[in-house]
């Protein structure tokens, strides 16, 4: 090949590798799916958790509350991870690794254990964060083949704010999907009522 072609296919290639980058920075950005939430169960104070059509884990589940408090209240609560195995039971302990862009990352080490009868496992994931608006949530290793989620924070009023949460979620050979759903469902709900508790009583 020559040193022209070289160069040409370097630019394409490198062009590839922008507009990849591009189309990830835009899908985080997105503004969160508000038409599954059922506004009156909401309005009510209910925990919404969706698994889809079929009410079956499918690689997807959403989440929503609203929560008595400011997005930088809310904001202090989902970006401490170490407290996580205080309300979070799959959870054993979860420790900061690295801090990236200048305080706009971080990169987080997880160990769980999804049911009494599996063995735990470690694996390590990325917080990219847009105060006080959303947080991105990236697979970095472990038994995991995807793991991509969203905290949407939208103010609602004064004092007053919408939580929304969205993870796709694909479990690698070692972790049979059955097995996912129920501490999946279970971890998502309790998620969400620490986030609640703990942002509007301060604890």
């Amino acid at each position: 090949m020559s040193a022209p072609a070289d160069k040409d296919f370097f630019s394409r290639l490198q062009a590839i590798g922008l507009l990849f980058i591009l189309v990830l920075q835009t899908a985080s950005a997105q503004p969160p799916d508000l038409g599954w939430i059922d506004e009156t169960s909401i309005q009510d104070r209910e925990i919404l958790i969706d698994f889809g059509e079929e009410r079956r884990f499918r690689g997807r589940i959403r989440a929503a509350a609203l929560v008595d408090a400011s997005p930088e209240t809310i904001w202090a609560v989902l970006s401490d991870c170490e407290s996580a195995p205080e309300y979070l039971d799959s959870v054993q302990t979860c420790e900061l690794v690295d801090t990236l862009d200048d305080g706009q990352a971080q990169i987080f080490r997880q160990s769980a254990k999804l049911r009494w009868f599996m063995p735990s496992f470690e694996h390590e994931f990325r917080l990219d964060y847009e105060p006080y608006d959303r947080i991105r949530v990236t697979r970095v290793s472990g038994p995991f083949e995807i793991l991509d989620g969203v905290w949407w924070l939208v103010p609602e009023s004064p004092g007053r704010t919408r939580v929304v949460y969205r993870l796709d979620i694909e479990p690698g050979p070692l972790i049979p999907r059955f097995m996912l759903s129920r501490p999946l469902r279970r971890d998502v709900l309790n998620a969400m009522r620490a986030v609640r508790e703990r942002s509007e009583t301060g604890i």
